[in-house]
């Protein structure tokens, strides 16, 4: 069968509908179509970045330094060890992070502060790592009754390590102590090659694995840069040197107080974003990279914690739709920050323990005095015993105009021409969260 080549004007009628990850394969593939594919604009659903690569329409890219061994008689723990990693290593096998403070042209400069480089080449860690190793191997030779010795220093005793580890691992099976004394052995590889002045028995690659539902691709290039260099060149080599604007429905960033690798004067336009533990200086950096088509956001995700200074900026502010997950250990009061929020709809996902009905109740009385836009409204997830206590209160009221006959629903009078429509519903059943929303709505009374 013969195979008819595809013109160039037919294959510029076809790119702009081209999924973007068979686009970027097309692109890398055929060099000499690539300037075409960088002229036709580029659409995304969802574009995902992460420390050690990105996620687009759900494939996902990830740099890794892959450490290969030809030598059969390396333990599974540490061929499990030669996995991709997401950190650099050095000429004795510790993991390292260069590069982790250095801003190179079009990133965007997320830290909070100067980042610390990995510590884990400590003489004090080396002398814990022994230190519990030994006390495995003791544990096993009262069950098994035999001895081995080791060649690493004499090394002092760690009160902590005797509380934490030494109980537990007595409890445990067998199977556990040698998995985790094989781990132990693993990581204390590079302490002996450093000490010998000897180099790992591997030959370590950069290795980029995609994976997607229909297909896994894994390539590997010579470990001749740093990893934080590698993420730069695959992002840009995928978005850099654009004629357009790309465009994106929903941008997603799972990390946070780091460096986003981004190419040189390149544009997003998009609708969605979600982001972790973000403060006004990380979206006003992150506001370069945006086209101010973008504003307002269509709907912004935050998950933090109940800090105000997260919600100054006005990319949060002005959100059509702002959506906070609140993931603190410590439970702050969320009311004194959403009574300043004027965003159109507000969804808290997480109840503060601290916020029982009767701030509720305030927060709703606040939406009366303060008569917010016909369409405006506030979701919350909480007990069904919080929300069915706020609506007890609300039915007491002045302001009533209607009551369900289950109690699930209140409707308030706002002013002559709006109300405000309060109601619960289960998230699941059998459910004792539920879903606790207010709603302003067009008056139906005369």
């Amino acid at each position: 069968m013969s195979v008819i080549p595809v013109q160039y004007e037919s294959l510029k009628a076809i790119l702009p509908y081209m999924d973007p990850n068979t686009r970027f394969q097309i692109s890398l593939r055929i060099p000499s179509i690539s300037s075409l594919e960088k002229r036709i604009p580029l659409k995304i659903v969802n574009l995902k970045f992460s420390k050690t690569g990105m996620e687009v329409n759900g494939a996902r890219y990830r740099l890794g330094v892959y450490r290969y061994s030809k030598d059969n008689d390396v333990s599974s723990e540490i061929q499990m060890s030669m996995l991709p990693i997401p950190h650099d290593i050095d000429e004795h096998g510790f993991t390292i992070s260069p590069g982790i403070n250095t801003v190179l042209p079009g990133d965007v400069d997320l830290r909070k502060e100067i980042l610390r480089d990995l510590q884990n080449d400590s003489d004090r860690r080396e002398r814990l790592l022994v230190q519990e190793l030994r006390g495995l191997k003791k544990i096993l030779a009262e069950r098994w009754e035999y001895t081995e010795q080791d060649e690493f220093p004499t090394v002092p005793s760690y009160p902590e390590y005797r509380a934490d580890c030494e109980i537990h691992w007595k409890k445990s099976s067998v199977r556990l102590i040698r998995d985790r004394i094989n781990s132990l052995q693993t990581a204390l590889e590079p302490f002996k090659h450093r000490r010998n002045n000897t180099k790992p028995p591997f030959t370590n690659w950069i290795q980029l694995t995609v994976t997607s539902q229909r297909r896994g691709l894994i390539q590997r290039i010579p470990y001749n840069k740093n990893l934080f260099e590698a993420v730069k060149i695959l992002i840009s080599t995928m978005f850099g040197k654009r004629s357009s604007i790309i465009s994106v429905k929903n941008v997603t960033i799972d990390f946070c107080d780091y460096i986003l690798r981004f190419p040189v004067k390149t544009k997003l336009r998009i609708q969605a974003l979600d982001v972790l533990s973000w403060n006004a200086s990380n979206f006003q950096e992150f506001s370069r990279i945006i086209d101010k088509s973008s504003f307002p956001l269509q709907q912004l995700m935050m998950k933090c914690g109940a800090r105000r200074s997260r919600f100054e900026h006005v990319i949060v502010k002005g959100a059509r739709t702002l959506i906070i997950d609140n993931i603190a250990t410590i439970s702050r009061p969320w009311i004194p920050i959403l009574r300043n929020l004027t965003n159109r709809h507000l969804y808290l996902k997480q109840q503060s323990r601290n916020e029982s009905h009767s701030h509720y109740v305030n927060f709703i009385s606040s939406w009366l005095e303060n008569e917010r836009p016909v369409g405006t409204s506030w979701t919350g997830i909480m007990e069904e015993v919080t929300a069915k206590r706020v609506l007890i209160y609300l039915k007491m009221r002045p302001e009533v105009v209607a009551v369900s006959c289950n109690m699930h629903y209140v409707e308030l009078r706002v002013n002559a021409s709006s109300s405000l429509r309060v109601f619960y519903e289960a998230l699941q059943p059998l459910d004792t969260k539920c879903l606790l929303t207010w709603r302003v709505v067009r008056s139906q009374i005369s």
